[in-house]
């Protein structure tokens, strides 16, 4: 922009006669808004053979026009011989800019002059865009951002150094609050924690700054601005308080926390900080970790670990920002009544003489239960009956927790000829241990009873129309049962056996060949199969044999139900209270369950699309499952990072994971999970249209 200004035009005869103005802006004054002018008008003679003269003023005039006011009307004597300058009209005065410090300035002027043939007179205009006068100060940040709760610097360059200045910020397009008033030079100010309150799920935001300036009282110029950039520290989180727990099972309130029978109550008083809530909460109980959405969880299996067990409870906030809290708890180890050993035999007095046809009794046994602070109650009885009599005779009992020892007969309590239960029970206050065994008769080589036709080898026969052994038997030819075969303990063939009536093995029962039953074979003991393509059949009643398990087939594996698969008929159930498949051909062993059940939980991440209703407040999507929902759950949803929501190419609320104030959602067919986002105040969405959602959620059963 100029200072000065100046402008020229020909008149009089053939343009020998020049007329001039000029402007000059001297000075300008800030407090005033005004600027100091001088406008001059001149003229001139090219030529000493062209000089117009009347020195009778009264025969010429002069005007001058400066800002739209006249300021010269005169009239003068002129002389322009010998290419004289005539000064016609000078000015100085004050000019006042307008309210942003700016001016154009016109100016215009004219005279006239009689008396002569070669020069009448002229007219002339000249404008100026006079500098502009400093007007309201603008600020400007020694950091265009910063931490809530530290300095920043606003640096204050007023025009006039007496002006004064208040200062103001305000988010988004709130109301403006003022924290400082009368600031002439540069001002550090700490930014407010509490502005975090108006960011309650972010962890930055912008703030605009503004600043009035002041001469005197009057304010000069409108607000200016400048924009802050401020991130909520991390010392901005949300906190845990208290964590209570308490015996949630039944008929525990007399023995504190115990073992795999405590199910604990835990409730926690948490909350956020400046603005932020709770979203979720999770649980830690020693080695086991459940989330939920509520302040309050109570377990809905046992407590696993026993002694100083650590009870953490940490809550994750609006912002995704987490606190915790830990408790300890003392568990009482527990497990249910051990019997550590037990043996019984003949013995041929008090003293425990061995004697295997005494009628004595010698018992060896021994046994545990947890003291659980000797507030369990521990009871164990010693007894005794004829073999399948029924009838229980105790022999000793006692109340100790631990115990080790021997129990020896004070009289003769065995009859020879009988076969007897031996029985050792242990109980406490939650369940009871038992332990049984036999003792034989007394031993003879051969014996029998004519009139119960009864035959006894290796014992006295004691049971009516009964062939009994009592020694190991060696049968060196073929032996035929037409009947049921009954074995209590371990038998082996070393070929092939086949049975037609029911066949009963209450040990192990070895075969080397294929064993045929057209009745039932009951075992209590295991089944061993020790060679290569080992298997169980079924002939079904149209005489059709169906592979049902095959142990070991020529590709290693264990085939269940093939039978079924190459007859094309039938179907295969696996039935439990839990199935989980293990498998370890991995770089770490694994453990599956082909469904969810209560207790367990899905991290999950995945683009889907969904739709927005109830005024702009409500997301709904659905979530598909891999594996079914078994056991009606309940299902619930907690954030890990959120939510990333985009609708006609435009993200919802920012471009960034976002987390609703609430969410709900239900179990679809038993394959999917239908969620609903809440919000508590309308997005910028367009409603009842289609959204994209980017989802990052935990999905868990209970």
């Amino acid at each position: 922009m100029a200072s000065t200004a100046s402008s020229h035009v020909p008149c009089g005869y053939n343009g020998h006669y020049h007329l001039y103005m000029t402007i000059t802006q001297n000075k300008r004054d800030a407090s005033t808004n005004q600027s100091n002018v001088t406008v001059k008008m001149y003229a001139q003679s090219d030529s000493s053979s062209y000089g117009a003269y009347n020195l009778d003023a009264s025969g010429n005039t002069v005007k001058m026009t400066v800002n739209g006011k006249q300021v010269v009307n005169k009239t003068m004597a002129m002389d322009f011989r010998n290419k004289a300058t005539v000064q016609l009209a000078s000015w100085t005065g004050a000019i006042s800019h307008g309210s942003d410090g700016s001016k154009k300035l016109d100016c215009s002027g004219s005279f006239t002059i009689s008396g002569s043939s070669y020069l009448s007179g002229g007219n002339i205009s000249c404008s100026i865009q006079l500098e502009s006068i400093p007007r309201a100060t603008k600020p400007t940040l020694s950091s265009p951002s910063v931490a809530l709760g530290s300095a920043v610097t606003i640096n204050i360059s007023p025009a006039v150094s007496s002006w004064t200045h208040n200062i103001y910020y305000r988010i988004g397009t709130g109301s403006w609050t003022r924290f400082a008033t009368g600031v002439k030079a540069n001002y550090s100010w700490t930014v407010p924690l509490g502005i975090a309150s108006s960011y309650p799920t972010a962890t930055k935001g912008t703030i605009t700054i503004g600043l009035n300036t002041y001469n005197g009282s009057t304010q000069i110029g409108g607000t200016q601005t400048v924009n802050l950039d401020i991130t909520i520290p991390a010392s901005v989180a949300p906190s845990v308080s208290a964590v209570t727990v308490s015996e949630a099972a039944s008929g525990l309130s007399n023995f504190g926390y115990i073992q795999t029978k405590s199910k604990l109550k835990i409730v926690a008083s948490a909350s956020g900080s400046y603005g932020s809530s709770i979203r979720s909460y999770v649980y830690d109980i020693g080695s086991q970790s459940y989330s939920g959405l509520e302040n309050t969880y109570t377990m809905g299996e046992e407590v696993r670990d026993s002694g100083i067990v650590a009870v953490t409870v940490t809550v994750t906030d609006s912002r995704g920002r987490t606190a915790s809290k830990t408790v300890s708890i003392t568990v009482l180890a527990y497990s249910p009544p051990q019997i550590t050993h037990f043996e019984c035999c003949r013995c041929g007095d008090a003293n425990g003489s061995a004697n295997a046809n005494g009628q004595y009794l010698k018992v060896t046994f021994g046994y545990s239960v947890s003291p659980l602070n000797n507030k369990n109650k521990a009871s164990y009885l010693l007894k005794y009956s004829v073999y399948d009599d029924g009838k229980w005779g105790g022999l000793t009992s006692g109340t100790q927790y631990t115990y080790s020892g021997t129990y020896i007969s004070a009289t003769a309590i065995l009859n020879t000829a009988s076969t007897y239960q031996i029985g050792l029970v242990v109980t406490d206050s939650f369940g009871t241990a038992s332990f049984y065994k036999e003792i034989g008769t007394a031993v003879r080589l051969l014996s029998y009873i004519v009139k119960r036709f009864a035959i006894a080898i290796g014992k006295i026969p004691e049971i009516d129309n009964i062939f009994d052994v009592a020694l190991e038997t060696i049968f060196r030819k073929k032996v035929t049962m037409n009947s049921d075969l009954q074995v209590n303990g371990n038998s082996g063939f070393s070929g092939g056996a086949s049975f037609y009536g029911d066949v009963a093995c209450n040990g192990t029962f070895h075969a080397n060949g294929n064993i045929n039953a057209n009745k039932d074979i009951g075992v209590t003991g295991n089944l061993w199969f020790s060679q290569d393509g080992g298997a169980f059949f079924v002939t079904t009643s149209d005489g059709k044999q169906l592979n049902l398990l095959d142990l070991y087939n020529v590709n290693k594996d264990t085939v269940l139900g093939w039978g079924q698969y190459a007859n094309k008929s039938g179907g295969t159930l696996i039935c439990g209270h839990d199935i989980a498949f293990n498998v370890s051909s991995g770089a770490s062993d694994a453990s599956y369950h082909p469904y969810y059940r209560r207790g367990h939980s899905i991290d999950v991440r995945m683009g889907t699309a969904g739709y927005v209703t109830s005024g702009k407040k409500e997301f709904y999507f659905t979530i598909p499952l891999g594996k079914p929902v078994v056991g009606n759950p309940n299902v619930s949803i907690s954030s890990i990072n959120g939510l990333i929501i985009r609708q006609n190419s435009n993200y919802i609320i920012k471009a960034d994971w976002v987390q609703p104030d609430r969410y709900s959602a239900y179990i679809r067919n038993n394959n999917a999970v239908s969620v609903i986002a809440f919000w508590n105040n309308a997005t910028n969405a367009a409603n009842n249209s289609s959204v994209g959602i980017d989802a990052n959620i935990r999905i868990t059963f209970s």
